[in-house]
């Protein structure tokens, strides 16, 4: 499959892109710092852009099949005014555009979509990312519940903390299993979601417990 990458550079994207390339996938991925992936060079695709960039991410989504979003909270990137929401909306439009009707993203455990109910768990660590990331923290919700109302066939997985962990990773629909989610196991399901219809306008909980 043809995939295109939107995400930083870190731990995370290593893992999803050691993962595709194991499953042979096409991969394009756009980096503001190509260097940081260059041990990569030569088995994909990278265009050097800001994912803030419009014009970036449509020369990204040329030929893609996909969408596998690895964007983290804006916590150290300044100054969060809506950019992550705004941008978002572009890319549902773009996509659509290019005839992607498939994202996959990873949000997190304490984001809330549409009118859900959240367990007390969800509201604690809400509470901390409220406290913590303040306005990156609305940002990213408003972002992940602009493609929760799309019409899009996407898939958002709300990991815990992403954080290299023992056991196996359990997927739910009620809450984290555990307190981490091991980022080489994150990355499988993350592509595992890519082909599998049961998962498709969903957001389920994945944990390694």
């Amino acid at each position: 499959m043809k995939l295109v990458i939107f995400g930083a550079t870190g731990t995370l994207e290593k893992f999803v892109l050691e993962a595709a390339l194991a499953e042979q996938h096409q991969i394009t991925m756009l980096a503001r710092s190509p260097y940081k992936i260059s041990a990569f060079a030569d088995r994909i695709s990278i265009i050097a852009g800001d994912y803030f960039d419009e014009n970036a991410r449509t020369q990204a989504l040329v030929g893609a099949e996909a969408v596998l979003s690895t964007l983290g909270p804006p916590m150290r990137r300044s100054p969060n005014n809506g950019e992550y929401a705004k941008a978002m909306i572009e890319l549902i439009d773009q996509t659509q555009t290019a005839g992607i009707d498939r994202i996959v993203a990873v949000g997190g455990a304490g984001l809330r979509l549409g009118n859900e109910r959240l367990a007390l768990p969800r509201r604690i660590i809400r509470l901390m990312l409220r406290v913590m990331g303040g306005k990156g923290h609305w940002d990213k919700e408003h972002e992940h519940n602009a493609l929760h109302a799309s019409r899009l066939n996407w898939t958002i997985l709300h990991p815990p903390q992403i954080a290299r962990a023992s056991g196996q990773l359990v997927v739910t629909q009620d809450g984290p299993a555990a307190f981490k989610a091991d980022p080489a196991q994150l990355a499988h399901q993350m592509l595992a979601s890519l082909t599998d219809a049961a998962t498709v306008r969903t957001a389920p909980f994945v944990a390694t417990k």
